[in-house]
């Protein structure tokens, strides 16, 4: 899981050990999602991969809890769900609190590297809260969509 062997060419190469699933796979709307760290963060902050093996989305935990979800298409990165901070957009001034999911995009770029499009977050269309709020809530029973 993680990086992805299954991407040779991407320069993530070997990187699947870098990952472990910390708890058991849930089930949602036909999406398969796992908690997941990197093995060598003890406590539990890293990011989570660019690439996922295993899961349709990972979720991330910090000391509060599981505060994040990625979701993969292709098994490429596509989307975070995040809700572990305050953000707010510097262009348009959009403010997020704490436990509501703000939603970042990703961009894959032609060197086929990604930049996540922070100053655009937005909240949760009502589309992403039917296909993936389920799964999402099976990790945070607390998080609100809006």
């Amino acid at each position: 899981m993680g990086n992805g062997r299954i991407y040779p060419d991407s320069g993530f190469t070997g990187s699947a050990a870098k990952y472990e699933r910390i708890d058991q796979y849930q089930y949602a709307n036909g999406l398969r999602g796992s908690i997941i760290k990197r093995k060598d963060d003890v406590l539990n902050h890293s990011n989570l991969p660019q690439f996922s093996n295993t899961s349709d989305l990972y979720f991330r935990q910090n000391a509060n809890g599981v505060c994040q979800a990625r979701v993969y298409v292709d098994h490429a990165t596509f989307l975070d769900f995040d809700w572990s901070h305050n953000h707010a957009n510097k262009a348009d001034g959009r403010n997020f609190q704490r436990g509501t999911i703000h939603v970042q995009t990703w961009l894959r770029n032609s060197d086929g590297s990604f930049t996540r499009l922070s100053d655009d977050a937005r909240m949760m269309n009502n589309f992403e809260m039917k296909k993936y709020g389920p799964l999402i809530k099976k990790f945070c029973k607390e998080v609100k969509f809006r």
